[in-house]
């Protein structure tokens, strides 16, 4: 009688086929194994149920809601011991313990509890976020930066700058956090951080709903390679703008300050230092949309100009600017 050795690709059609006849068989096994790693490991040192604690009554950080906190890939990698430990100086910083290494699982193990994540630890004050990433621009990401900082997010937060590390190492790392984070879960946490962290340091901050949308929004940038920045020069209304249809948007909004015919002479310069702007000598033909775009949508301020340079982009709706933006360059050629 021949006997026939058992290949790995046998194997592997012998699973591919149990998963064809018996699919409910195999989601069965792997949620009563993600159920098990969960309630016989992961709840050693997490909580998945109750209400939220502060950090000092816990060994480890609250998973209650982690269905919608992780991004499944990162959570993968998190549990197959492939990214480093979010807490440089360990969750309880206050022991002085240090990191303490988290429990490796097989990939089998780790898909299983993605699954188990995504399936019971779902937070319903989750809802969708009002950031929408693909509108972030660059400069609006830049304003965010500038919010971590003036808002003391360094204090306990690390991010990357030009490579190195910087901020406190109290609190977990913040330069990957766009490969980490869901959006909505970030949102809302960033919405009041006590309710997720009462007692634990996290504060509520003065912020405009804008300005939320300018952090949220950089945050979830930190570790995306490539992240593709929306640049509005480049959509329709630009396509589409009129320069005659922006003439009359340049005497509503420009004529006050850059004067009639552009030569920096408004009623308001009088008593504005630096003055204003003096189109009628500058080739703005040449200036590049993205710059005349940035100045005008987010102020002088966002291209290193003067701050008296106010910022219209609430103000004049898109097309508008691009309107504004046609008139600017057909009118003004520096001649």
């Amino acid at each position: 009688m021949n006997h026939m050795k058992y290949r790995p690709t046998h194997l592997l059609v012998s699973c591919l086929l149990l998963a064809l006849l018996f699919p409910s068989v195999l989601f069965a096994a792997s949620a009563e194994l993600g159920e098990r790693l969960v309630r016989e490991q992961c709840v050693t040192c997490h909580k998945f149920e109750g209400a939220p604690e502060s950090k000092f009554n816990l060994k480890a950080p609250d998973l209650m809601w982690g269905g919608n906190k992780y991004q499944r890939p990162w959570l993968i990698r998190w549990l197959t011991g492939k990214e480093e430990n979010l807490y440089p100086n360990g969750y309880r910083w206050d022991k002085g313990t240090g990191p303490q290494p988290h429990v490796v699982l097989s990939a089998e193990g780790a898909e299983a509890v993605a699954d188990y994540f995504e399936k019971n630890l779902l937070d319903p004050r989750i809802k969708k976020s009002f950031v929408d990433m693909s509108t972030l621009t660059e400069v609006e990401a830049g304003f965010g930066a500038d919010i971590f900082r003036n808002f003391s997010c360094f204090g306990c937060h690390q991010i990357k700058e030009n490579g190195e590390k910087v901020g406190g190492p109290i609190s977990a790392t913040l330069y990957d956090a766009g490969k980490r984070y869901n959006l909505d879960w970030w949102s809302r946490f960033a919405e009041n951080p006590q309710d997720f962290t009462p007692h634990s340091g996290e504060y509520l901050a003065d912020l405009s709903m804008l300005g939320a949308r300018y952090i949220i929004g950089y945050v979830m940038t930190l570790g995306v390679e490539d992240f593709k920045y929306f640049e509005p020069w480049k959509t329709d209304h630009f396509k589409n703008a009129d320069a005659r249809r922006g003439a009359p948007i340049y005497k509503e909004y420009c004529t006050q300050c850059h004067g009639a015919k552009g030569e920096g002479n408004g009623p308001g310069a009088s008593g504005l230092e630096p003055k204003p702007a003096v189109h009628a000598k500058m080739a703005l033909s040449e200036f590049p949309e993205d710059y005349l775009y940035n100045v005008i949508y987010y102020g002088g301020k966002s291209v290193g100009k003067s701050p008296n340079m106010p910022d219209w982009g609430l103000t004049i709706p898109p097309q508008g600017i691009a309107d504004l933006i046609a008139y600017l360059r057909e009118t003004f050629k520096g001649e």
